[in-house]
This record gives C-alpha cells, structure tokens and sequence, in this order.
C-alpha cells in the first residue's frame, strides 16, 4: 500500500503510521485495527504534515526514522512545533536515535519486536492526561558547558529543538567570561572539565558569587555529588536522564527562578 489512508471509524483513536517502506505499514494498519484503532498511514514525513494541515485529526503518531527527504528527527521536531500536545513513538530499526528526537518522543519501540510491545506502548501513551506544554520564555538562554565537542553539539541541538537560545563554552574559564558577558537564564554544565578555570564546581562557586539566583545543573557520571547542594540548584546523572527529562528539569529552575523573582517584587 503507498499513499495516505484512513478508515471510517472516527470514534476510535486514531494512529498515523510514518513509513517509507510499504509492507511495514500494511502489517502496522493490520495490527493497529484488530485493536480497535483507526489508523492513519503515510509514506513520508509531507505527506502527514499535508494530511494534518487539511484539518486530519490523529492522536499518536507512530514515526520511522530512516526515511528519504524528511528522517524521523526532522519530522518529530515539526510536529513538536506544530502540534505540541501531540504524542510520539519512534518505531525504528536504528539502535542509537539523535538525543534530538530522543528528546521529543514519548517512547521507542524497537522495530522487529513483539507486535504486543509495540500494542502496549500505544495504550499506554493514549491512556495518558495531554502533555503539559512546557512555556518557555521568550528569549531564555542556556549556556551549556561541557568539554566535550560531540556531547556539546548534542545538548545545544537538544536545547535549541525545545525553543531556546544556546550558548557554548568549552571549558569553565570560557564559560565564566561569557555568563559574565551575557545574561544567561540558565547554566548547564558537566562536573568534569579539563583545561582552565577548574571543574564544574569551581566553575559554579565563582557564577553563584556574581548572579546568585542564576540556576545552574550539574550534570555527572559520578552517583552522587557530596556536598555540591548548596552550589548548585540540580544535579543529574549523565547516564540515566533522559533528554526530556533534562529539558523539563531546566525549564523548571527556570519557572522557580521567575516565581522567586515576581515574590521579590511584591513584598513591601
């Protein structure tokens, strides 16, 4: 089957299924309609943000990633934009999906699993209340800081993909020179860092001395940092957080931030 069809049962929740490859959507339809679901399915990322466009109303989105003209990453990001509330699942065949899409879908199913897995998931995210739309401020900046290029790129593309402006600095004393420099709403920084001015925790002591209420997470592979709470404002381990989570957790000491602020203002 090619092309974009839709089955006339409107009650029933309805799943878009993005694929390039034909057969693989043809057993996905089969599948997701013997659960009782009305399925939606697409042969590229266009041809779903058409349908969509034209008033299609869907409320999963099943996406593949390897896919000509438009991959799974760029799709998940316009649908983000477009239509936020709107849940996900990377069904892929790729071990390893960009932190960027990793960062917008709400779950992954590993293409060639159980097809119950995959049946689970679904219910599961359509059994959920609607997203909380993270509102982000106009113009809020995150220096991110990490002496690591490819984890660098990683979370400036993560960060700029949920609405933000991103700033970078490879070490804690370039890092200081630009907080210093520019305002920044808040600081994302790896523990470790080679080179001048220090580790993450020198680095936060000397930005706290100067804008106090700057929030700054610290991001770890250590277990625990001992210690680091009174410095910093929040602490993730590198090898567990998830990329939403990560953004959510920065957006939160953001609102905290501005709560605090608008406190100040009103006392006598």
């Amino acid at each position: 089957m090619s092309g974009l069809a839709r089955e006339p049962d409107m009650d029933a929740k309805c799943v878009a299924c993005v694929d390039d490859d034909p057969d693989v959507l043809k057993v996905r339809r089969l599948l997701l309609e013997a659960s009782g679901y009305s399925v939606v399915t697409a042969t590229s990322g266009r041809q779903l943000l058409r349908f969509l466009t034209d008033a299609g109303v869907v409320d999963c989105v099943l996406l593949d990633y390897l896919m000509p003209e438009m991959n799974g990453d760029e799709l998940a990001q316009k649908l983000h934009q477009q239509y936020p509330q709107l849940p996900m699942v990377a069904v892929s065949a790729v071990p390893q999906l960009p932190d960027s899409m990793l960062g917008l879908v709400d779950a992954i199913v590993q293409k060639g699993s159980d097809p119950q897995l995959l049946l689970s998931t679904v219910a599961a995210i359509l059994a959920r209340p609607p997203k909380k739309h993270l509102q982000i401020q106009p113009g809020a900046t995150v220096l991110c800081v990490d002496d690591e290029d490819v984890q660098l790129s990683m979370r400036k593309r993560l960060f700029e993909v949920a609405g933000y402006k991103v700033l970078e600095a490879r070490s804690a004393k370039e890092a200081l020179e630009i907080f210093m420099s520019t305002h920044v709403d808040a600081v994302v920084t790896d523990y470790w860092l080679s080179g001048a001015g220090g580790n993450g925790t020198a680095l936060a002591e000397q930005m706290k001395q100067h804008r106090h209420r700057t929030p700054i997470l610290m991001l770890s592979g250590l277990g625990a940092l001992p210690g680091e709470s009174p410095i910093v404002d929040s602490w993730l381990s590198k090898g567990r957080i998830e990329p939403r989570e990560l953004v959510a957790e920065v957006q939160r000491l953001i609102e905290l931030r501005t709560s605090q602020q608008k406190d100040d203002k009103s006392e006598p």
